[in-house]
């Protein structure tokens, strides 16, 4: 895509000259990209994270002192039949999980993780794991009834003492989303590098020597 523009040269009369969309400064645009690339960073890591989660609770359970953090019983709706994957052997390493918590862990990123640590950045990183924690607890319950209402189904649910928020949420996995905001935190932090930023904003390489010169950086 080129752009018409006015360059006066001296002694003659302003010409048009075309200018390439590589020359041009992104910014709107950019950061709308980056944005949706962040979300969609979040949903994939967080739907990949969460058929790992299954095999380390089933393997936590099992360990002295580390059993504490995996005493939840995260279930999905019995008419669906897929509760029995507590019960195949850790060795098989399977997992499961619903395409809508691709959705649900790039909300949650996006939306809260990014907003509590631009607020809370200067103060001390157990804080922020707090409150991201109480954050991520009070979103998935209230979004699992969401979900219900939309889908007839329980896409989670908690079957635990610790159980609240009509039980789509535990007090028990507390700790679980506090350690899952930190990891959000630090991808966050590392996307938003000032060197990284201030490359993507850049023009692109318009020329053979400019696209040599970047590779070089990179190697």
């Amino acid at each position: 895509m080129e752009h018409t523009t006015s360059a006066p040269q001296s002694g003659t009369s302003p010409r048009s000259v075309h200018v390439r969309r590589a020359d041009l400064k992104r910014n709107v645009r950019l950061k709308l990209t980056f944005a949706l690339f962040r979300f969609v960073l979040y949903g994939m890591v967080g739907l990949s994270s969460e058929i790992f989660f299954y095999n380390l609770v089933r393997i936590g359970r099992h360990v002295p002192l580390l059993e504490v953090f995996f005493r939840f019983q995260w279930r999905v709706d019995d008419r669906l039949n897929l509760n029995h994957i507590w019960d195949t052997p850790v060795v098989a390493a399977y997992g499961q999980c619903s395409l809508w918590m691709f959705l649900i862990y790039g909300v949650a990123c996006f939306c809260f993780v990014e907003a509590i640590y631009r607020r809370t950045f200067r103060q001390h990183t157990a804080l922020r794991a707090v409150l991201y924690g109480f954050a991520i607890l009070l979103f998935e319950g209230l979004s699992g009834v969401v979900l219900e209402k939309l889908t007839g189904y329980r896409i989670w649910y908690y079957a635990d003492s610790g159980a609240i928020l009509w039980e789509m949420t535990s007090l028990y996995i507390l700790p679980i989303w506090m350690v899952t905001g930190l990891i959000a935190e630090f991808i966050y932090r590392e996307l938003m590098d000032p060197d990284l930023v201030a490359a993507l904003e850049s023009p692109l390489p318009a020329t053979p020597e400019e696209t040599e010169a970047s590779l070089q950086l990179m190697r």
